[in-house]
């Protein structure tokens, strides 16, 4: 991850060697903020941005958006002690999630269930424009969050720009939720409830395909399904949770954001 890379050789040439061990990196937490904060200035965002489509009102946008992470109080609070803790402990990194994506996922049961549902539409949408092999991976948990971000990249350059407005205040609300507060979680009783309507929900709406089967075959083992079944039953689910109301959307949604 270059910005873990960035952050290594930062602290690298800060501090003196021979006192690394024995240095107290959370009192240097203030520091760390103010290299993050700096980021921006010399990264080279607008011209990545470009290169994935983004122009106009859209790229202003998204510049601003892509320095929440480093400008952002609570958010630039965050980073600084996770980039702390890895490294001090190098293991407790995990680049497969990311830094802010795990937030908005912690975040997201905070919001109200008008805003969760507009997120996932959006998500809906960048899904559904996938490559099927792209979409059965990312269903089956094959590609990471950051992979996932490069590859839609240029279908969220496209959105119009009112749309793009909200889905990115939404992403940082539920990020600035998930850096300060522990996720809503469904009782063990919610979770059962809420796996029982949504594959009985799904079940309705497969009757009447062809393929019924065999969506059923992926459903029941997405590790080992084709991505053409994986990424047809993706569709389904979102589908079905999306056309829920009330409590039983809401519980869908929070289920959709467990980790």
């Amino acid at each position: 991850m270059r910005l873990v890379t960035i952050f290594i050789l930062i602290l690298g040439m800060s501090f003196p060697v021979a006192a690394q061990e024995s240095l107290d990196l959370s009192k240097r937490r203030d520091e760390v903020i103010e290299i993050l904060n700096q980021i921006p200035d010399f990264a080279p965002l607008r011209q990545e941005l470009q290169s994935a489509g983004f122009k106009g009102e859209n790229l202003e946008l998204a510049i601003t958006q892509s320095q929440l992470m480093y400008r952002d109080p609570v958010l630039s609070g965050y980073l600084a002690d996770e980039l702390i803790k890895g490294f001090l402990d190098p293991s407790s990194i995990r680049p497969r999630r990311g830094l802010i994506w795990p937030l908005v996922e912690r975040g997201l049961g905070h919001l109200k269930t008008s805003e969760m549902r507009y997120f996932y539409r959006v998500e809906q949408s960048l899904i559904s424009s996938l490559p099927t092999r792209q979409c059965g991976r990312v269903v089956r948990n094959r590609i990471s969050q950051e992979r996932f971000a490069e590859i839609t990249s240029k279908t969220i350059a496209r959105l119009e720009t009112n749309t793009l407005r909200e889905y990115y205040r939404i992403q940082k609300k539920a990020a600035r939720f998930g850096a300060k507060r522990e996720p809503v979680r469904l009782s063990n009783e919610q979770i059962v409830a809420i796996e029982r309507e949504i594959i009985t929900r799904v079940e309705l709406n497969l009757q009447s395909r062809s393929d019924a089967n065999r969506i059923r075959a992926a459903i029941a083992d997405l590790p080992n399904a084709r991505n053409v079944d994986a990424c047809t039953a993706g569709k389904i689910f979102l589908d079905t949770v999306l056309q829920l109301d009330g409590k039983s959307l809401r519980n869908a949604m929070l289920y959709m954001s467990l980790p």
